[in-house]
């Protein structure tokens, strides 16, 4: 089937005029379709749904209708546009349900493309990051209140650093590719960490930590922007939705946005958390989230840092000990360098901890 036959399948109006693949994303083949409705030009995003990662893809695609229909709910309570501020997804005409299935068995879903945005892949600007951060602690205000326990685990034990613990010990343990002896020192740092990185799956397991919708992928690309005001709109990406701690969504974004080098640069000499974009990303979080937050959530922010960076670099590890079956690699070695660069990471994370939580503080 074409895209325009994919397109005929959904319940949007007007006349197809063309599309253009996108490049952006690791995950899933993407489209932005153009149509013409009433002399106007609109646009769309259509992609289909990659089912070795998604192996459930009716239930991706519950989780994030039911998500963007409470928010969009909460939108127009506060009188803003749900054309700007929230995903759509259009329903399928002989089913309507929020998919298509082609003949080959693939799924497809359609979106709106929201007009005048654009999104950025790595950012300096100070402003731009604390809009990021304040639109990721919009999403979770949105859904306070929300039943995190209803919604779908798309990716079993996604963030459960203790499960990421579990694995790396068996890859150890099994040695099949005999690579540990080479990253015997970097196994050692992270058995150290591994204590303190737990405590936040402790927590939840335990049930003294809400349970809360996460977005479990808070980069900033994942943030469309207004091209002309630069206002922060919608949180795009909502395949990996699903519950968690608030501590998730606030570490893994600081992690990536604060480190100073690209997160599988070698010379890790040069990594270190950049504290003005973490007070900026922490200024437009908490100022959002603040009046919902508990006691324990407010104390373990930080922590979440932490445990985010430790857990992707016990990913890394894990991977390279095992094959590097999981993650692509460019070069022998190339999953070692990121786990080195993320442990580089939490080393500095763990010296700037007071200045952290003196920033955390000012603005809880």
């Amino acid at each position: 089937m074409t895209i325009k036959d994919i397109c005929a399948s959904f319940r949007i109006d007007g006349r197809y005029v063309g599309c253009e693949e996108l490049s952006t994303g690791n995950i899933n083949c993407t489209y932005q379709v153009k149509f013409i409705r009433d002399g106007e030009e609109k646009n769309y995003i259509v992609q289909k749904i990659n089912k070795t990662v998604f192996k459930e893809p009716e239930m991706v695609m519950d989780n994030i209708v039911r998500v963007t229909h409470h928010i969009r709910s909460n939108i127009i309570k506060k009188g803003l546009s749900t054309q700007k501020f929230v995903l759509r997804a259009f329903l399928a005409k002989d089913t309507d349900e929020p998919f298509f299935i082609d003949d080959a068995g693939d799924y497809w879903r359609c979106y709106r493309f929201i007009a005048n945005s654009i999104t950025y892949d790595s950012c300096e600007d100070l402003g731009i990051i604390e809009r990021a951060g304040s639109a990721f602690g919009k999403f979770q205000k949105y859904l306070d209140g929300f039943d995190a326990n209803s919604l779908n685990i798309t990716i079993p034990d996604f963030h459960n650093t203790a499960k990421r613990y579990s694995a790396l010990h068996a890859a150890v343990q099994d040695d099949k590719y005999k690579r540990v002896k080479s990253v015997k020192e970097e196994i050692d740092k992270l058995y150290a960490f591994e204590l303190e990185a737990c405590k936040l799956q402790k927590y939840l397991d335990e049930g003294s930590m809400p349970l809360r919708v996460t977005h479990n992928d808070t980069k900033c690309n994942n943030v469309s922007f207004d091209k002309t005001t630069g206002e922060a709109l919608a949180v795009l990406d909502l395949d990996t939705v699903m519950p968690g701690a608030v501590a998730h969504d606030f570490g893994d974004a600081i992690r990536f946005i604060a480190n100073t080098t690209l997160e599988d640069d070698p010379n890790v000499e040069d990594v270190s958390l950049d504290i003005d974009k973490y007070q900026a990303f922490t200024k437009g979080f908490i100022t959002e989230l603040k009046g919902t937050l508990t006691e324990l959530e407010k104390q373990t922010m930080n922590l979440g840092v932490f445990a985010m960076t430790v857990e992707l670099a016990v990913r890394f590890l894990t991977d390279y000990i095992s094959g590097d079956k999981y993650f692509k690699t460019k070069y022998p070695g190339h999953n070692v360098d990121r786990a080195r660069n993320q442990i580089a990471l939490a080393e500095d994370i763990i010296k700037k901890r007071g200045q952290m939580d003196a920033i955390l503080e000012k603005y809880i």
